[in-house]
């Protein structure tokens, strides 16, 4: 990948790729650290009030740890397409970088809720 000179030298993009480094570290530790399959075999993976019956979905543990790798995959993507902008236009570069930190804290609230159901 051949990343723009000026890129790491820009002070606002260096400070939104730690906060997408620390918010990933953050949701990726709620996660491993709060979730405890031993608890519930069968974790809750969605909230439907639309459907009939139960509101809570079932789902396997392995949806609750996808979150994790959503979150990291959405940090490196982001990091990715910001590298790839910034020669093109530096507001599009940081509008990625930020738009993937709102992406990142909504993730780490939405599996922190489905972890506390449980």
């Amino acid at each position: 990948m051949d990343i723009p000179k000026n890129y790491l030298h820009d002070r606002l993009v260096l400070l939104l790729i730690t906060i997408v480094s620390v918010v990933t570290v953050i949701g990726i530790c709620v996660v491993l650290l709060r979730f405890d399959p031993s608890r519930n075999p069968i974790a809750i993976v969605g909230y439907r009030p639309n459907v009939s019956g139960t509101i809570y979905q079932p789902g396997k543990t392995i949806d609750i740890y996808s979150m994790a790798v959503y979150m990291i995959f959405t940090a490196a993507a982001s990091i990715f397409l910001s590298a790839k902008t910034y020669q093109v236009r530096r507001f599009v570069s940081i509008f990625i970088l930020a738009a993937s930190i709102f992406l990142l804290i909504l993730s780490t609230i939405v599996s922190n809720s489905l972890i506390s159901i449980q």
